[in-house]
């Protein structure tokens, strides 16, 4: 069996745990094995949080630095400092979103600064605007829905979990609709 291994990244509340649970419940109800394990920066919302995800026939939680399929970033400094888990063909979908620091005295990059130093790592950078997809679908909080539908047109996970399933562990209709526009064709760059 073939297997993904996916690290989601972004900040606290932005939904990263409960996409790795629907990516998880999807993948079980699928009859396909699934781990899960997260790290939480900051207990506050606002703080650093990335989850690992593997799919397929794996043994342990943990994703090795320079072996993960997929980068999933929902907020783009996040994806840099995630960075050190992708490689030239690990496909990094990037939220244009791009948050200031709660830290006090941070220098800020840009979102086009931050893809500059990311397309330096990988040949497969997908950026796309999930806030305006989630708003367009009735609610804001669905930017995680919108970065699933985007992972499923792209990579190995659409041939190892089944999309009748996603849509189930989604679980809303509001949900369901932000997972399908994020499934707009994107050219990988």
């Amino acid at each position: 069996m073939d297997k993904v291994d996916i690290i989601i990244a972004g900040i606290g509340g932005q939904g990263i745990i409960t996409m790795g649970r629907i990516l998880v419940e999807a993948s079980n109800l699928s009859g396909i094995k699934a781990l899960v394990s997260e790290t939480h920066g900051l207990a506050q919302r606002g703080g650093a949080v990335n989850v690992h995800v593997r799919i397929g026939d794996v043994l342990a939680p943990l994703i090795r630095k320079g072996n993960a399929d997929y980068l999933i970033a929902l907020e783009a400094t996040e994806a840099l400092r995630n960075i050190d888990y992708a490689n030239k063909n690990t496909i990094i979908i990037i939220n244009k979103l791009v948050e200031r620091s709660v830290l006090p005295k941070i220098k800020m990059l840009s979102f086009e600064e931050i893809l500059e130093k990311i397309r330096r790592i990988s040949n497969n950078v997908i950026p796309i605007d999930a806030k305006k997809l989630a708003i367009e679908a009735g609610n804001p909080k669905a930017m995680n829905a919108v970065m699933i539908g985007t992972m499923m047109s792209f990579g190995k996970l659409k041939n190892l979990v089944n999309e009748e399933n996603i849509l189930k562990a989604l679980r809303t209709d509001v949900n369901r609709k932000a997972y399908l526009s994020g499934k707009i064709k994107i050219e990988v760059t």
